[in-house]
């Protein structure tokens, strides 16, 4: 089948695939078909009807490979990234599209883009997505990431779900979440920072289908990571990544503190669990960000530049505990993620509104 021609060019050159996932993506977020978010790119004016995106084709099997090129993965190699990249590709696009359709059905002003986004999701969960084999451990790692942010997303289009949608999604989910558990029960698997994104994972799980069980797996999962944090704290694992070494800190931390905030939402308090562990990390993490030179000691290496904060955390943080925050020496960390189901802000008001009924 050949892509569609863009308007206004000689030849008739065919749609790059990026430019297709953009496309895809605008539909949901500004709630318009392909047509829609092509008229708005030429500058057209003209109201279009909503036009749900055709469903991609879902994904079972993942073959993903590693895009480290050393052992103690410190080092990219730009050209298994670029592999890495295009098999990753069709999950990203997938699971961004949903962020983007859960947050503006939250915000209220495209509710046919979160019914949109719920066929999508039915389509892939009868087609048991993300359930095949999985040929690499790097895809074992994106199968339990992708139901982090698949599974908050869900958090926040579940109301306009029918009961036909629910039954299909839902044990879809909880069978999604017990694979991405089953691969951490070898115990040759290091539990290190995955072990705490699969935490947020099925604590995502727990509020998306309703389930103690996945709830108490999260808990324990929690608990493991506040006794890997030393007083100091370093988390050992996370510091062998040498250049990387405060990057894996933040990336291992952003799930523990979104996690902090759901559990809170339930009136426990994660924060203060293991002596307020939680708090060392944060509070290294921050020192690290603010100066990064601060890491070199610990490390044993200058740390890789600039240094990504990651996303979600540092607002939630600082909104309960103004006083442990200074914001002025740090880099931007963005409240939307895609492995974070989209904004976080948004999540915990459809966590609060629920509550409140």
């Amino acid at each position: 089948m050949r892509h569609p021609k863009r308007p206004g060019r000689s030849g008739g050159r065919k749609l790059h695939r990026s430019r297709l996932a953009w496309l895809t993506i605008a539909c949901v977020l500004h709630g318009g078909g392909i047509e829609g978010a092509e008229a708005q790119r030429v500058g057209q004016t003209a109201a279009k009807p909503y036009v749900c995106p055709a469903i991609p084709k879902p994904v079972r099997d993942l073959d993903i490979p590693r895009f480290y090129g050393d052992a103690d993965g410190a080092k990219v190699d730009p050209k298994l990234e670029i592999l890495h990249k295009a098999a990753v590709r069709p999950l990203v696009e997938f699971v961004s599209a949903m962020a983007i359709a859960s947050d503006r059905t939250v915000e209220g002003n495209h509710p046919d883009a979160g019914r949109c986004a719920l066929t999508w999701l039915n389509a892939w969960a009868e087609a048991d997505a993300w359930q095949g084999d999985m040929v690499t451990r790097q895809a074992e790692y994106q199968r339990k990431w992708d139901l982090a942010g698949v599974a908050l997303a869900y958090v926040k289009l579940k109301p306009l779900a029918t009961a036909e949608q629910r039954a299909a999604i839902e044990p879809w989910l909880q069978r999604w979440a017990a694979k991405a558990r089953a691969f951490f029960d070898d115990p040759s698997r290091k539990r290190n920072n995955h072990w705490y994104w699969l935490g947020l994972a099925q604590i995502a799980t727990a509020l998306a289908t309703d389930s103690d069980a996945h709830w108490q797996t999260a808990r324990g999962i929690y608990l493991d990571a506040l006794r890997d944090i030393r007083p100091d704290g370093i988390l050992p694992m996370e510091l062998e990544r040498q250049e990387r070494g405060l990057f894996y800190h933040v990336f291992a931390m952003m799930p523990l503190v979104v996690m902090a905030e759901i559990a809170a939402r339930r009136g426990e308090d994660w924060y203060g669990l293991e002596g307020g562990a939680v708090h060392r990390l944060v509070t290294l993490c921050l020192d690290g960000l603010a100066s990064p030179q601060s890491f070199e000691k610990l490390a044993g290496k200058p740390q890789e530049q600039p240094v990504n904060a990651r996303s979600g955390w540092l607002s939630l943080y600082k909104a309960r505990f103004p006083e442990r925050v200074s914001t002025a020496k740090l880099p931007t960390v963005p409240d939307k993620h895609r492995l974070l189901g989209g904004d976080i802000r948004l999540l915990l008001r459809t966590i609060d509104a629920r509550q409140s009924r």
